[in-house]
Order: structure tokens, then sequence, then C-alpha cells
């Protein structure tokens, strides 16, 4: 399906810590004034400055739609070396015939066959962050005393980072997926970074902005098509998709540009909050949920 353009998604957000935020960097910094564990660095035209890569947020948001999906049998285990989509797929060559044996995970995040979907913009820094030291030890299970430290931590305590995702080629029911790990993130249920069983990691990710493009300028204006309804009937079958991949009585985006080949429209956060409460009602008809 990546040799089409059927529909892409690229929402915008910023990301805030509600809490100690520590994403630690791959090696130890040459600058001795550093902490021992300091917050991942990379160099932009301003010099230095702390970050959030991409991939960290991708790893926590796979990680809760496995966990959702394979509590009803719809997503597999990547370390089951028999089972897994990549290794039980790893004959097949034809395109269509991996996405749709694959499960409903790696058909967004993709596998060792499959390419992804989603894709993550590293998070940078909207204005000034706050950072903090603190202190803390690593308590041997053995003898209960100290087995290494003390040693330092950089945290970044108040502040906002900017960034974006974007999926290409989406069904609806994987943006009810997005949506429901979105909540998921500002209830609490999910945390990023180091330390989560220390009170590390809880963040708030808030939505700015979306933008969806469509290969098709006759989808009306209260409606979403997913790449069910936008496929010919033969890629269709194919791939495994739905027929009634849409979404309808959808407000009005904000903006709508004629790309050429594709028609662009926007909505603000009231906009997405209308698509997510009416994907995630897809989603729950998908995974077969009474709601």
């Amino acid at each position: 399906m990546h040799k089409w353009l059927w529909n892409a998604l690229r929402l915008e957000f910023s990301l805030t810590p509600r809490g100690p935020l520590l994403i630690k960097a791959g090696m130890t910094s040459p600058d001795p004034s550093l902490p021992d564990m300091q917050f991942v660095r990379t160099m932009t035209r301003q010099g230095h400055t702390i970050f959030v890569p991409g991939s960290s947020l991708k790893g926590v948001f796979r990680s809760f739609t496995e966990k959702v999906l394979r509590t009803h049998d719809r997503a597999c285990d990547p370390f089951d070396r028999e089972r897994a989509c990549g290794k039980k797929l790893q004959e097949e060559e034809d395109t269509a015939t991996l996405y749709r044996e694959s499960c409903r995970a790696c058909k967004i995040y993709g596998n060792t066959r499959l390419r992804g979907r989603m894709a993550f913009a590293d998070l940078f820094p909207e204005g000034q962050l706050k950072t903090e030291t603190r202190f803390g030890v690593a308590i041997s299970r053995l003898s209960n005393a100290v087995a290494h430290g003390p040693f330092d931590m950089e945290i970044v305590v108040e502040g906002s980072f900017r960034g974006s995702l974007r999926l290409g080629n989406f069904e609806v029911w994987q943006l009810g997926l997005l949506a429901l790990t979105l909540q998921a993130v500002n209830d609490g249920l999910v945390r990023v970074g180091f330390g989560k069983n220390r009170g590390f990691g809880e963040v708030k990710i808030a939505p700015t902005a979306v933008t969806i493009d469509c290969c098709r300028p006759d989808v009306p204006a209260d409606e979403l098509w997913g790449t069910g309804r936008l496929v010919p009937e033969g890629e269709r079958r194919r791939y495994g998709l739905q027929e009634d991949d849409s979404l309808s009585g959808l407000p009005a985006a904000t903006d709508e540009v004629s790309m050429g080949a594709f028609v662009r429209r926007c909505y603000d956060p009231a906009g997405w909050e209308a698509i997510a409460e009416r994907s995630l009602e897809r989603l729950s008809q998908v995974l077969g949920v009474a709601t």
C-alpha cells in the first residue's frame, strides 16, 4: 500500500511534564558539569538543547497499543519466535498479503516484514525549560545495602515540548487507537521515559492542530474517509479492508486547501476531539466491544 498515497493525517501537539521527566542519554557526556544521568541532547542552530526523541514516544505508544489489542486477541507478541507476524510471514513477498495477515498493531507500527505507517518527529523545547538535579541510589535486592550510588539525575520539571506525528494510508479504527493512547497518556496510565516506578514520566499531550490529506476532492465536508472507502474494490479485497471505512457528522474543517492531487482539511483541537470520539466508536465495532 506504500505504492500509493490515499490519505494522511498529521497531528501537531505539545507535551508538558506533569511531574519529573527524564529521557536518559545513551552515553555519558564529556561535560563534567552535567549529572551522571543527563537528559538526552542534540545540536541545533541555537546550540545543544534538551529534546524528546520521537522514537521514545513511538515506543510508548506501540507498547500501549499492543497491550490493548492483545487483551482482545488482536495483536501478536513480537517476542514470540514462532507466532510473531514478522516471523510467521518471513517467506511472504506479496505486500497485500503481508498487510492483510499482520495483526492490528503491526498494521500501524510495522514488523520485520512490513513497514509501519506511523512516524513521530523529535520534540523540541517550546520556550524555556526548568530543570533540577535529583539524587538516588541503587539498592541490592540480596543485601538491602547500597549497590550503586549515590548518583545524580537531570530532571525537567517545567516547560513544554512541541512535536508532531504522521499516520499515512490509515483506516478509521487506527485513528481510534491513536485517540485511545493519547487519552491514556493524559490520564496518567501511560508514562514516558526513565523512572516510571519512581513517579517520573507523567505528561500531558495536547493536540494543537490536525491536518488530513485526502486523494478524493468529492468527500463531503462533514465526512472523513479511511483507505477502505478510498481504494478500488480489487485492492480492498487484497488488503482486507472494510468498505464502510468512514466517519460522518463531523464538524466543518477550519480551513480547506486544494493541493492539486489532494484536498487538505485542517482542524482545530475541538475538531480533533470530534474525530477522536467518532473513531473510538468505530474501534469498538472492529474489536467487537459493546459500548
